[in-house]
This record gives C-alpha cells, sequence and structure tokens, in this order.
C-alpha cells in the first residue's frame, strides 16, 4: 500500500478513511447494460456490489489545517476520529472544514451529541459549506441533523463561486452530482493537486464518464463536469485524491492506447 501522505509542493495532504460500504451496481449505475461491466470485472464482488470508501483528506498549507469533508459520521458507524488520531491529525489543529457537497456520508462528523447537546466536533474550525447546496438543501433529516446546527454555533461560512481557503489551496465550482458541488484545487511550488469530492465515484469512471450515477442531482451536467475535469486532470498530470477510491485513494488520471485510466500511487 502506498504512503497515506503524499506532498504537492509546499502542501501536505493526508488520506483518512471513515470506512467503507457496498452498493448494487444495478443502484449505482442502473442504465449501464449488463454486458459493459465485463470490462472492469476487478470492481465487482460477486454478489454485483461495488466497494465505496467514505474518504476524507487533511490538507496542511501555509501553517493551517483544513479537513475536506467528514464523512458518513458515527452511526455508521464511522473511524474519521480514530484514523485522525493514528495519522497524527488533532481534531483541535482543523482550522477549516471545507464540505465538498451536502450529502450524508460527507457530513457525518460536522456536529456531536453529548448528553442531549449538540457541539462542533471540530471546535477551533469555520465549516465551508456550498452556497447553492445550503440553499437547495434544507430538508432532509441529515441536514437538519449535521448541517444546519453550524449556523448557531456560529461555525457557519457560506462558499459561493471560486474561493481561496489559503495561497496554495481553493474551492472550485464543480457543479452536477449536487447543485453546488465543489473540489478542492491545490497549486504550490509549480505542482498541482485536486481532491475530486463526488466528481467520480469509482476509478473506472475515468473513462466511463458517460455513465450517469443515480446519486447526481443533474446527471447531464455531472457528465460534462466529470469529462471536463478529468481531462483537465489527465492533461496537467495532477495529483489527485479521490475520496470514495479504495484507500490511501491517490493516484493520477493518465491516457495509455487511446484511453484514460486511474493510475493510484
Amino acid at each position: 500500500m502506498s504512503d497515506v501522505k503524499v506532498s504537492v509542493g509546499n502542501v501536505e495532504i493526508i488520506s483518512l478513511s471513515d470506512g467503507t460500504g457496498e452498493n448494487l451496481m444495478k443502484n449505482v449505475f442502473p442504465d449501464v447494460p449488463p454486458a459493459e461491466w465485463k470490462r472492469y470485472p476487478d470492481f465487482i464482488s460477486p454478489e454485483g456490489k461495488l466497494k465505496s470508501n467514505y474518504g476524507c483528506f487533511a490538507i496542511r498549507s501555509g501553517g493551517k489545517t483544513i479537513l475536506v469533508d467528514t464523512g458518513i459520521g458515527p452511526g455508521y458507524p464511522g473511524r474519521l476520529l480514530d484514523e485522525m488520531r493514528e495519522k497524527g491529525v488533532d481534531v483541535n489543529e482543523i482550522a477549516i472544514v471545507a464540505i465538498t457537497h451536502i450529502h450524508p456520508d460527507h457530513v457525518g462528523w460536522n456536529i456531536t451529541r453529548e448528553n442531549g447537546q449538540e457541539r462542533l466536533t471540530f471546535p477551533k474550525a469555520k465549516y465551508w459549506i456550498p452556497k447553492t447546496d445550503w440553499d437547495f438543501y434544507r430538508e432532509p433529516p441529515f441536514v437538519k441533523e449535521m448541517v444546519l446546527p453550524l449556523e448557531k454555533l456560529g461555525a457557519l461560512e457560506l462558499v459561493d463561486g471560486k474561493t481561496p481557503i489559503s495561497s496554495e489551496v481553493t474551492m472550485v465550482p464543480t457543479p452536477g452530482h449536487t447543485p453546488g458541488h465543489m473540489s478542492i484545487a491545490i497549486s504550490s511550488q509549480g505542482q498541482q493537486g485536486f481532491i475530486l469530492g463526488d466528481i467520480a465515484g469509482q476509478p473506472f469512471q475515468a473513462e466511463e464518464t458517460a455513465w450517469e450515477m443515480s446519486f447526481d442531482n443533474d446527471k447531464a451536467l455531472a457528465s460534462r463536469t466529470r469529462e471536463a475535469i478529468l481531462g483537465g486532470l489527465e492533461r496537467d498530470g495532477s495529483l489527485v485524491g479521490g475520496g470514495h477510491f479504495a484507500p490511501p485513494s491517490f493516484g493520477r488520471f493518465v491516457r495509455s492506447e487511446g484511453r484514460r485510466y486511474w493510475h493510484g500511487l
């Protein structure tokens, strides 16, 4: 297994996992004909399921630590806090929690409840949330439990459009999976990095960018975004973190014999 820590110039990125789950492939990609799956046997279990990592990333840049997404949470149960301790990331060092989008497997550790009281799991952090998602998602129970309390706890920062987090790290709009979906772009010392969020949920989408996922809010827009972003990452050789890819989730999109594929580190 490759190292869980990588560097992009002066920026350190640490891969974290909140655990893994499985979904039937026909539920995730309902419009893909069964014959198409023969090209990707390594990703499918005998029961016809796809495994998914609930990945997060800690980024150290310019003297601050940024946590990208907070996993599926303790109800699963997730193990993000144990992962952080094992990998030397203290909850109190997190200055910013950058949420790529408001889905339950990306906001699960935002809030901790003890004795009927709500508190921030990352007590010194501001939580940066895409404004378009904040405006769109109000009613789901997980939003009421893990997202809306950020406002009354004084930790909410709404992000609209391309927004620098540090001089080396920027949140960038990548809509389609959700209306306000954002990814994390990193540029330091002439090197490039990128945290996908849910632009792609499986490595084989490097080639199959047109395959529509049932979880995509706007499937056509998600496919266009996927092709545009993955094509750009291939061209510039960015080091990529794919949160739902098998941990430690780092690699690059490369081209060989006329096709793009995911090359894990």
